[in-house]
């Protein structure tokens, strides 16, 4: 899949980047809401996984406008200041699965797995610490 990962924090995306791409998947990065616009803008991306709040703007700002270049796209969002209200306020937005910080690597390439073969993966309830599955 090729993938855009926005995540302002350089340690973290330097760690995610090396992940996904490890298991093959094509990575381009963001730092800020605007640059992963620009970058949506100029390509076609499979997946969006997206840090919820970035310098300029949060996920929830976010989210509407990369649906304007790819309506179809997936989203996955990481957090570390997870409430069961900012998860319920993302998944009316849309997106596939929602994830709190630090995301387990187990976890985050389950979810990849399937979803580059268009299937959803087990997951634990919503509540629970790491993720919850899209409704």
């Amino acid at each position: 899949m090729n993938i855009l990962i926005v995540e302002d924090d350089p340690f973290y995306l330097n760690m995610i980047v090396k992940m996904v791409r490890g298991w093959t998947h094509d990575v381009t990065c963001a730092e800020s809401g605007r640059a992963a616009l620009e970058k949506a803008a100029a390509m076609d991306f499979d997946l969006f996984l997206l840090d919820v709040f970035l310098p300029d703007m949060t996920a929830m700002d976010l989210i509407p406008r990369l649906r304007s270049f790819r309506p179809d796209a997936r989203i996955i969002t990481l957090t570390g200041q997870s409430t069961r209200k900012l998860e319920r306020e993302l998944r009316e937005l849309g997106i596939s699965y929602y994830m709190a910080k630090p995301a387990s690597q187990k976890e985050l390439k389950s979810i990849l797995d399937h979803m580059s073969r268009g299937q959803k993966p087990r997951t634990s309830p919503p509540h629970a610490s790491m993720m919850g599955n899209a409704s």
